[in-house]
């Protein structure tokens, strides 16, 4: 194989969508993307040593608006989300997060995801790269229950690190102090 003096780029075109952070994301020093989602992901903003020691030390504030949501609700909404993937969710309260497993028929892994229950009949799934979406709404097609499946315009983002807390006081005036891990 011959060696490119050129380096790698991905073209910023109209066929993948670009966050809501996304010039925010090249004002603060964006080193590169990937497409995940059929979406622009930020890859670092410095070096991985720099990023981890502030993950493990300080805060980090990330642009994941490329982890799409996919809201599944209708009278039948948790009687489809127990069907599609492996938890047992009765003891899911409203406001709770589990990580689920999403599986075809013979139990192969579709997908991972973080599941959100909103409301008693209204789930936001969180899935790893891919079509989910029309993989539940093809199951959802002729499953008999009365679901709608779409994408909510919301774009993540994900505070972590030992000082996260500090930065989501400052940044909500204290209104969310009360945020526990994996909850919403």
């Amino acid at each position: 194989m011959s060696e490119s003096k050129l380096p790698l780029m991905i073209g910023i075109g109209t066929r993948i969508r670009k966050s809501p952070y996304y010039e925010s994301d090249l004002k603060f020093g964006v080193t590169g993307f990937t497409v995940y989602n059929k979406m622009y992901l930020p890859t670092g903003f410095s070096s991985p040593e720099k990023e981890y020691e502030s993950l493990i030390n300080d805060v980090t504030f990330g642009d994941f608006a490329a982890e799409r949501q996919i809201e599944i609700n209708g009278p039948d909404a948790h009687k489809f989300v127990c069907y599609v993937q492996t938890r047992n969710l009765e003891k899911c309260a409203i406001g709770a997060c589990k990580y689920i497993l999403l599986t075809d028929i013979y139990g192969g892994i579709v997908n991972d995801a973080c599941l959100l229950r909103l409301e008693e009949n209204k789930f936001w799934i969180s899935p790893g790269d891919g079509d989910v979406i029309l993989w539940l709404q093809g199951i959802a097609i002729n499953s008999g229950m009365d679901v709608a499946i779409h994408e909510p315009d919301v774009s993540p983002l994900q505070i972590s690190g030992p000082k996260s807390g500090k930065l989501i006081q400052k940044l909500f005036d204290g209104e969310h102090d009360d945020l526990g891990y994996y909850k919403a």
